[in-house]
C-alpha cells in the first residue's frame, strides 16, 4: 500500500503528547521545493512538549527522543541507495529513550503528492 514521503515541514508525535517538526532533510530529492526525510534522520529528534516523566522519586521531565523507524520506510523509493520515511497508515515507532517507554508516529507528511512503498 502506498504512503505519502515524509519531507521538511512535516511532523512527528510521540505518545506523551509530544511533537517535532520535520527539519533535516536531504535536498537530492525534493517534493514542492521541500527534501525529503531520509530513513535515519528521524533518530535523535527531541519532542517538544512531551509529558513523560523518569520514574525515580521524586520524578523529573524526561521528553522523548526518537529512536530508528522500524515500519514506514519505503522499499522502493531510496535516495543515494538510503529509503526515504514514509507517512504509513497508522504504524508506530519504538523509543526506548529515557523513562517510560513510549512510540512515536508521523503526525503529518508535510507533502501529499509523492507517494512510495
Amino acid at each position: 500500500m502506498a504512503a505519502t514521503a515524509v519531507v521538511k515541514a512535516g511532523s512527528l508525535a510521540c505518545s506523551h503528547q509530544g511533537s517535532v517538526t520535520v527539519s533535516s532533510v536531504s535536498a537530492r530529492l525534493t517534493v514542492g521545493g521541500k527534501g525529503v526525510l531520509l530513513s535515519g534522520q528521524e533518530s535523535g529528534l527531541d519532542f517538544a512538549g512531551c509529558t513523560n516523566m523518569t520514574t525515580s522519586s521524586p520524578a523529573s521531565p524526561a521528553p522523548c527522543i526518537s529512536d530508528a523507524a522500524t515500519a514506514g520506510v519505503a522499499t522502493k523509493l531510496t535516495v543515494g541507495g538510503t529509503a526515504v520515511l514514509l507517512k504509513a497508515g497508522g504504524p508506530t515507532h519504538p523509543k526506548a529513550i529515557p523513562a517510560a517507554v513510549g512510540t512515536w508516529s508521523v503526525q503529518s507528511a508535510g507533502q501529499s503528492r509523492l507517494t512510495a512503498v
